[in-house]
């Protein structure tokens, strides 16, 4: 046994009850020390705060009351806690031992983890997490050396919800003490602003980064630095730093990573969601990361681009500018870092969304830089009641401009493609396509289209939002079939039983096979929808494609190219 003082006064003070063995553990919160339970005969763990700690009233109060939250929580993936008691000057608890190592342990000792031990770990501790925010308690130190390893049970366990605390309770931070490890800080967390279970997630990007890269997002020497760059700088996308991370997986990590907590997601039942489907992605073939420095020339054109995708929502920045005038190639000693120009951009008021999306149009291989991809309303939940996504969007990028008679042909083949009624204009470089308000066979239908060539690219934008046909088919075959079929049931059965216990299963029976047969065709719906827009989008590359790419017409043709 260490010969400590905390373990030895400790040893003195519970030795009727438990036979303290070794400590297996130091932290800025506590000491960890492997106990005998006597009574149980079993291993166990237990913290106590350290001697320059336990004569503060505050901190005292603060890890009793970790005793008493960790306690209420019971779940596979937390620590779970036996015991808490305060004698004489030493404040403990006692909790499960897990035998394991820690992540920080098996990172230093073993190296970074693979995709799929990532995401394993990061479900497991989502999980833990969506336990413990429904239960309003938010853990506020989620990091690597919290996370332990449990070999017996091949699972990931969350420790330490030292500094956790009931969202409703009154903040307890009167020392000035400066709670959580700074590397895994939120911004929120670090501003002082008001938390919810999102800080929590941002953490876990953190962890996430850690174990793929072995490395933080933010390092410096300076602990307030650290702090200063949570708030002020973009977290560099995971793939910049480790390419062979698979895009799926990346994606969710850089989600988690965001300013702004309404970026990230909403809940930890919806990222183990998103872990899971990544999980399925892990063999894809992965497109090369962006490059970490970009040319000046480079740079710029991001900029111009992130700028345009900020204008086209409707808010006007000018794009940073480059004092250079002659191209220069990128090295490791000139040209910009990724972080440099989100940083530049961020500072013109430049949104980090859109130089993420410049990036990924410029940069060829880079992730999400194939033509099409689904555009950020497919990012939204899906409405519980109707069970499918009901609005649709994708966009595409092509290198290129089109001139107006490109326009005009692309305004041909949007009403070829459509097949159906619809207002087309073109006008300054656009072309805009409105489907009429109802199709042929009376359904409603709102669909847009938008091509826009400038800047030497040509941007489509495909958007289609049927909400209303799928509420009518949800509402008409549970409200007609199912309540015309159920009520009709209903009286027969009433009549021949007299029994309304007997009757009312019946109806409900019907109505709920009803609502089951609309969701299902709302399903195949959306998805045939959804297959028809992205057809139309690839029909539209194609030919913008075809367009841009064809060899410019000598002039004595007489006929003018429609590329340019």
């Amino acid at each position: 046994m260490t010969s400590s003082p905390e373990v030895v006064r400790l040893g003195q003070l519970v030795g009727a009850h438990y036979r303290v063995e070794s400590e297996v553990g130091r932290g800025g919160m506590g000491v960890v020390v492997r106990a005998r339970d006597l009574r149980l005969d079993r291993a166990v763990a237990i913290k106590t705060l350290p001697a320059h700690l336990s004569s503060d009233p505050i901190i005292r109060e603060r890890f009793l009351r970790e005793a008493r939250t960790a306690a209420s929580l019971s779940h596979p993936n937390i620590v779970p806690i036996h015991h808490a008691a305060e004698v004489e000057d030493v404040v403990y608890f006692v909790m499960g031992l897990v035998e394991g190592r820690s992540v920080a342990q098996r990172v230093r000792d073993a190296g970074v983890f693979s995709p799929a031990e990532s995401i394993a770990v990061l479900q497991d501790v989502a999980a833990a997490l969506s336990y413990a925010h429904e239960r309003g308690v938010i853990h506020r130190d989620i990091k690597a050396e919290n996370i332990l390893l449990d070999p017996a049970q091949d699972r990931a366990m969350v420790t330490d919800f030292g500094i956790a605390r009931l969202v409703e309770a009154a903040p307890m931070t009167a020392t000035g003490t400066v709670l959580g490890s700074v590397h895994y800080m939120s911004p929120e967390l670090v501003s002082g602003d008001a938390l919810d279970g999102r800080s929590d997630l941002y953490a876990l990007g953190v962890l996430g980064f850690f174990m793929l890269t072995g490395r933080f997002p933010f390092e410096h020497e300076a602990a307030s630095a650290v702090l200063v760059a949570h708030v002020t700088r973009p977290a560099p996308p995971i793939r910049s730093v480790a390419p062979r991370v698979p895009v799926a997986l990346a994606d969710v990590i850089d989600q988690l990573l965001q300013k702004n907590p309404r970026a990230r997601f909403s809940n930890a039942a919806l990222l183990a969601s998103a872990l899971g489907r990544a999980t399925g992605r892990l063999d894809e073939a992965q497109p090369p990361a962006p490059p970490a420095i970009l040319s000046h020339t480079e740079a710029q054109a991001v900029w111009e681009r992130a700028a345009l995708l900020q204008e086209m929502t409707g808010q006007v920045v000018p794009p940073p500018a480059v004092r250079t005038s002659t191209p220069q190639p990128a090295t490791l000693t000139s040209g910009f870092q990724l972080d440099d120009v989100r940083s530049a951009a961020a500072g013109a008021g430049i949104d980090q969304k859109y130089v993420d999306k410049a990036l990924a149009e410029r940069l060829p291989g880079s992730p999400g830089s194939s033509f099409v991809r689904p555009g950020p309303v497919m990012n939204e939940p899906t409405n519980p009641w109707i069970g499918s996504r009901t609005r649709l969007e994708f966009e595409a990028v092509i290198p290129g401009e089109l001139d107006d008679a490109g326009l005009d042909e692309i305004s041909d083949e949007l009403r070829r493609s459509v097949g159906e009624f619809g207002t087309v204009s073109n006008r300054r470089g656009t072309v805009e396509f409105t489907a009429a308000p109802t199709t042929a066979n009376g359904m409603p239908r709102r669909m847009q289209v938008y091509v826009t060539s400038r800047n030497g690219r040509t941007t489509i934008r495909a958007f289609e939002d049927f909400k209303q046909v799928a509420g009518g088919i949800i509402g008409g075959i549970t409200g007609g079939v199912g309540g015309g079929v159920g009520g009709a049931s209903f009286g027969v059965i009433m009549g021949v039983t007299k029994t309304a216990l007997i009757a009312a299963p019946a109806f409900g029976g019907v109505a709920l096979l009803a609502y089951g047969a609309s969701r299902f065709i709302v399903h195949r719906v959306a998805k045939s929808k959804e297959k028809e827009l992205r057809t139309l989008m690839d029909r539209l590359v194609e030919r913008i494609r075809e367009l841009v790419e064809q060899p410019p017409l000598l002039p004595a043709s007489g006929q003018r190219r429609i590329g340019r």
